[in-house]
């Protein structure tokens, strides 16, 4: 249970932008997609932002974390069994008319899906939710439609 309220994230965007020289440390001809995750919780408090290189991109990691003390994360191209072992869900509706896996129980919750490309997988992780709390956010964050 640790180990997924470790990697717990909530609502986002995400495309590709591509990086520059200066954000990997490396000289021009190693430039690669740069996953952005756009997002920014309104009363929620920044939790350091978290990049990883890959051979053909960069993965992003945004956490927030509210004055509840519930934490929301959002992944692009961080590839890893996200919500292993969670029983599953059912299904959610998403903002671009994409429809997520969700997973969890009690408080921890996972929202995963694909765009296609290399900054999947996109998922969205929450911890101290409950799971219409998490969906809410998740909604307000814009990444899931809205009823009606």
């Amino acid at each position: 249970m640790r180990r997924v309220a470790a990697l717990l994230a909530a609502a986002m965007f995400v495309a590709c932008g591509t990086a520059t020289p200066a954000d990997q440390g490396t000289g021009p001809t190693d430039l690669v997609p740069v996953c952005d995750v756009s997002i920014e919780p309104t009363g929620w408090q920044a939790l350091p932002a978290f990049r990883e290189r890959y051979a053909d991109h960069v993965g992003v990691r945004l956490g927030f974390r509210d004055g509840l003390g519930r934490e929301l994360y959002a992944f692009a191209g961080i590839p890893g069994e996200f919500g292993e072992g969670m029983p599953a869900a059912g299904e959610v509706e998403l903002a671009p008319g994409l429809v997520g896996r969700l997973s969890g129980s009690g408080v921890v919750w996972v929202v995963e899906w694909e765009e296609g490309g290399p900054c999947d997988p996109r998922v969205a992780l929450g911890n101290g939710f409950e799971r219409e709390e998490f969906l809410d956010v998740v909604e307000e964050a814009g990444i899931a439609a809205g009823p009606g």
